[in-house]
């Protein structure tokens, strides 16, 4: 509300939801503690990190959970 732009990163999309975040993405199949996938994957993250940032340029309705998948996770 104080025109600051957020995306949220999540491995929970229900609880997510429920909380009407402006934008928010679930890297499919990510778990809790991952949500830019594993450690030491630089490729992973920087891919996770892209994707979030993108979706400043997409229309969202709050709340919306975009559920994407990404390969290279491996839990």
């Amino acid at each position: 509300m104080a025109g600051i732009p957020t995306v949220l990163i999540t491995t929970d999309k229900e609880s997510s939801q429920q909380q009407r975040p402006p934008r928010a993405i679930n890297p499919e199949g990510f778990t809790w503690g991952h949500s830019l996938g594993t450690a030491g994957n630089k490729d992973l993250q920087m891919a996770v990190l892209r994707t979030a940032l993108r979706q400043f340029e997409e229309l969202h309705m709050p709340g919306t959970v975009r559920t994407l998948a990404f390969e290279g996770y491996k839990p």
